[in-house]
């Protein structure tokens, strides 16, 4: 007994940690279609290398196209390799933007020259060198900004809204962030103005001015048509990115979630290094208590941003990654306690367990001698029971057959009854008709007497055969029979027809009156089942009763054979 004690104290112990470290370390559930996402998002991270080495295959692709072109066709290989570098690698970016200058097209085309400048100001504003970009853009022409060069002027104007949101969103001065901010909603407005903003492009821009201007629903009911019409398989990364920005501003942290790692996804897959979802991902999973996550995304953001050498974003990992990571130790060294308490745990269990396997097994022996004489008081007990069952079956069967009897009774007790009531209808009847009779008879005598004292011999002529009318006495007769036979039947005619087809169903010319066919199944009813009683009865011969009961019994809803045997139970 104090083992089974020890153990479910143990058991009890063991119970609580577990529940106690679930508790502790389960984050607040996220719906459904963002935790398969994330489960995505945390497979590539995991395998990262493989994209990157996708993309610098890329990258090699038009390497070696380019070491074979000349010209302008080598222009763009150079810009396109820098367009791959600029968010991957950025010295290696900076590597192309020198070689696209020393080409000889450069000296004299001015728009390549601006496209350049323009190039140099990304790579430096990548790199946080924001006076250099600055610098590096005061010196494209502004007459070279106009929609004759319409790629030239969309290129400039997002660049500087970069640059200028980027300045304002990391200035710790209020009023550099106010100016910086300005120029951001001047060059966001810049972009909406020009004919090259279109599309899906121009929903995005003023979606993000919308964000800017502290009005989030308008931003998300912009992008939602586009989002509904992208798949999670292949997102677009802007699109997402914005809609993310809005669902934070609306506090709705549950979508922003979704969107930002879809916006992830989508950076990872192409290999950029240089992003913010991932970063801001962290954050809001830091947040819902999805440490563990959250840290090893923070670790994946500072890495790309190292070799990318994003110096904005290290410095946004950097700004953060202390807190994370201090949280995430102090989860690492709660969940070590809580390891080392269970296996303490475990090994008192474990010897706690052995004491008891000694214990059981001696239990067993005595459970063994306990069992075999309960089998045996078993088999007695069986025995007994079988005996049981056979009275009990016995007895069962004289229950029935009483409760038959008791039925037969019943419907024998109900037959008497429904005979006598018969009896006393029908003999009070008989009664009836022989007084009317005898008055009769005494009134035809008085008569008679008079007119033959009278002399009167013609009137007694006339008297007998008015008096003597059979015709007359069978009508009667059968309107007496009528009237006894439905008072004691009054539903007889609707029982009756509902044994018949319903085309065929028997319409009575009078209320309480019957019809031959009627009289003759009301006869049936009665217990008089001989044609020849019946024809007697109702002075009709045999063949026509017979004819009657045929053609009644053929329009029956039942086997024809069957229909009298219902009609003597109506």
């Amino acid at each position: 007994m104090k083992q089974f004690l020890l153990i479910t104290l143990l058991v009890s112990l063991f119970t609580s940690i577990s529940i106690s470290t679930s508790a502790q370390s389960k984050p607040l559930v996220l719906n459904e279609p963002t935790q398969k996402l994330l489960l995505t998002l945390d497979n590539m991270v995991k395998n990262k290398a493989q994209y990157h080495a996708k993309h610098y295959e890329r990258i090699r692709q038009l390497k070696a196209l380019a070491r074979k072109a000349k010209g302008y066709n080598k222009y763009n290989i150079y810009k396109n390799i820098f367009d791959l570098y600029a968010h991957y690698q950025t010295d290696s970016a900076q590597v192309y933007i020198d070689a696209m200058t020393r080409l000889p097209e450069y000296k004299s085309d001015v728009v390549m020259q601006a496209t350049l400048h323009i190039a140099q100001a990304e790579i430096y504003a990548v790199s946080a060198l924001y006076t250099e970009a600055i610098s590096e853009l005061e010196k494209v022409p502004h007459s070279l900004i106009n929609h004759e060069h319409a790629d030239l002027q969309l290129y400039y104007f997002r660049t500087k809204r970069t640059l200028y949101g980027w300045m304002s969103d990391y200035t710790k001065i209020p009023t550099q962030h106010h100016l910086w901010a300005e120029k951001t909603m001047n060059y966001r407005d810049s972009l909406l103005s020009i004919k090259a903003t279109q599309g899906v492009h121009r929903a995005i821009i003023q979606a993000d001015k919308y964000n800017a201007l502290g009005q989030p629903q308008k931003a998300i009911a912009l992008l939602r048509p586009y989002v509904n019409k992208m798949s999670e398989s292949n997102p677009m990364p802007y699109i997402c990115f914005t809609m993310a920005h809005a669902c934070l501003l609306a506090n709705d942290s549950t979508q922003a979630a979704y969107y930002l790692t879809l916006t992830a996804i989508a950076d990872l897959r192409k290999g950029t290094c240089e992003y913010q979802a991932l970063p801001i991902l962290a954050q809001v999973l830091f947040r819902t208590g999805d440490v563990k996550r959250a840290y090893t995304y923070l670790l994946c953001s500072m890495e790309d941003a190292n070799f990318c050498k994003a110096g904005l974003r290290a410095i946004e990992v950097s700004n953060i990654f202390p807190i994370i990571d201090k949280q995430y130790k102090q989860q690492e060294k709660a969940q070590r306690h809580r390891d080392r308490l269970l296996i303490y745990l475990l090994i008192a269990l474990l010897v706690a367990l052995s004491g008891t396997v000694v214990y059981l097994r001696k239990q067993m022996i005595k459970l063994r001698v306990m069992r075999r004489k309960q089998a045996l008081s078993n088999q007695q007990l069986a025995e007994a029971n079988e005996q049981m069952k056979v009275a009990n079956l016995k007895l069962q069967e004289a229950l029935d057959e009483v409760g038959r009897t008791n039925e037969e009774l019943q419907r024998t007790y109900s037959q008497l009854r429904m005979t006598d009531k018969m009896k006393e209808e029908y003999i009070a009847r008989y009664l009836n008709r022989c007084r009317m009779y005898l008055d009769q008879l005494s009134e035809f005598r008085s008569t008679t007497l008079r007119l033959i004292k009278n002399r009167r011999y013609d009137d007694i002529a006339q008297s007998l055969q008015k008096a003597l009318n059979a015709k007359t006495e069978q009508a009667q007769f059968y309107a007496d029979f009528d009237a006894a036979f439905l008072t004691l039947f009054p539903n007889f005619v609707e029982a009756f027809n509902a044994l018949l087809q319903p085309d065929h169903n028997i319409q009575v010319k009078k209320h309480g009156q019957l019809n031959t066919e009627l009289r003759i199944y009301a006869l049936i009813r009665l217990g008089i089942h001989d044609t020849s009683r019946i024809a007697h009865f109702l002075d009709y011969s045999t063949a026509t009763v017979y004819n009657y009961r045929s053609k009644i019994r053929n329009k029956a809803l039942c086997a024809p054979e069957l229909f009298e045997q219902q009609v003597a139970t109506l």
